[in-house]
């Protein structure tokens, strides 16, 4: 293949964000820290930018708390944040409280009803409308961190939504100085360059003896999945989590 040929093809995938498969055309990745050092070191710095990844795990897990921490590092840093809450399960209150500037941050707040006790049409229609407004916020840009948050959702429902789903958000954000994060029980999906967090907490207990023996709270332990393998933090983490994580 004659030299200009070579140059065209190349010009091509660099177009259609296809860059990455030149040899010697990928940049270093673009990472944004959630500012708790313990979680970033398992991350390897931080969350790809231009990627989807999650946060899994149940509550009181602390899966808030790194999530809220995400907010907050980028926040502070004079970045835009969006969470788009699709079932009304975030507490600003709680997170202003934890450092995060409201100011920067743009909330979409779904209705604020009981999964359990929803009527199916009125549970997979908020399921739709955050989806469809995770998707609205992301082709807009200009947001350090868009999160979608799916806590408390039954299983069930996310696992029927189509796979093209995850496929289509995923391409909307590459390229982008965004990180994309969704936040749900268990793992949905994630970019060929995103990462899934699975988050678990190991009881830690207090006192000095068997009467006295009493649980004070849960170490988290994070496990990271991504292309190149699995990690898991050694319990302990940033400390205890709460039983709204």
């Amino acid at each position: 293949m004659s030299s200009a040929a070579v140059q065209s093809l190349e010009a091509l995938l660099l177009d259609r964000r296809l860059g990455s498969t030149l040899p010697g055309l990928t940049p270093p990745p673009r990472l944004l820290p959630t500012g708790i050092e313990p979680f970033d070191r398992v991350l390897g710095g931080g969350w790809r930018m231009g990627t989807l990844s999650e946060l899994a795990g149940r509550t009181g897990t602390g899966r808030t708390h790194l999530l809220v921490g995400t907010l907050r590092q980028a926040a502070a840093a004079g970045q835009v944040v969006a969470l788009v809450d699709a079932l009304d399960r975030f507490d600003p209150a709680s997170a202003a409280g934890a450092g995060l500037d409201l100011e920067r941050l743009l909330w979409v707040r779904g209705p604020s009803i009981l999964a359990e006790q929803a009527r199916p049409a009125v549970l997979d229609g908020a399921i739709r409308l955050a989806i469809r407004a995770f998707d609205l916020i992301l082709r807009a840009g200009g947001f350090a961190v868009v999160a979608l948050d799916l806590r408390d959702v039954p299983v069930r429902r996310l696992q029927a939504l189509p796979a093209v789903t995850w496929l289509r958000l995923a391409q909307v954000l590459e390229g982008q100085d965004t990180v994309g994060l969704l936040l749900a029980d268990v793992p949905l999906a994630r970019s060929a360059r995103g990462v899934s967090v699975v988050c678990q907490g190991e009881p830690r207990w207090a006192g000095t003896s068997a009467q006295s023996r009493r649980l004070a709270g849960f170490a988290p332990v994070w496990t990271v999945r991504s292309a190149t393998g699995i990690v898991t933090s050694p319990a302990g983490g940033y400390g205890r989590t709460s039983a709204h994580g």
